[in-house]
């Protein structure tokens, strides 16, 4: 099973693809999906729903995987994350790929065993789980960072449909 787990934001998109075999997981891809700021609002949408759209053909994932939109204080960074959500999930749905979803407080406690969790902490277990499975030299450390909430929900619903080496078991 092939499972895309997707962060997503208007200006930075996080993104990891997770494949589960007998021997647990594997990465195939990690990275991000940008928008360049000085762009309207909706070229930025139109251009985060191509780049998905290209990600799912590409990689043709069995189930397309995203946090549960939560409130915020900051109503416009919750409207800004909606509206990339929107266009993500109609990327999924043009291209037929089944969507979940997992609540944040869900996604840090099957990561880290703790559903309060900061970000450091779920980055350093996802470090642990995949260990040198995510390494690449093309990428910069921070689009690790940015991209680890993206293979955080991807293990998630992997530990959650019993096929992934759970946390318990990798740390």
């Amino acid at each position: 099973m092939l499972i895309l787990g997707i962060d997503p934001g208007t200006a930075t998109t996080g993104f990891g693809l997770v494949r589960l075999n007998g021997n647990g997981n594997e990465v195939v891809e990690w990275g991000l999906i940008e928008t360049d700021k000085s762009l309207l609002k909706e070229r930025r949408l139109d251009f985060i729903f191509e780049e998905t759209v290209s990600l799912i053909n590409r990689h043709k994932p069995d189930v397309f995987v995203f946090e549960k939109i939560f409130f915020s204080n900051n109503a416009k960074t919750a409207i800004a994350v909606g509206q990339a959500q929107g266009v993500m999930l109609l990327a999924a749905s043009k291209t037929k790929v089944r969507v979940e979803e997992y609540a944040p407080g869900t996604i840090k406690k099957m990561i880290t065993g703790n559903g309060r969790a900061n970000k450091k902490d779920v980055q350093a277990s996802i470090r642990k789980i995949l260990g040198n499975r995510v390494k690449s030299a093309k990428h910069k450390k921070t689009h690790f960072d940015d991209a680890a909430d993206a293979l955080a929900i991807a293990l998630t619903h992997a530990f959650k449909i019993g096929e992934g080496k759970g946390v318990s078991e990798a740390v």
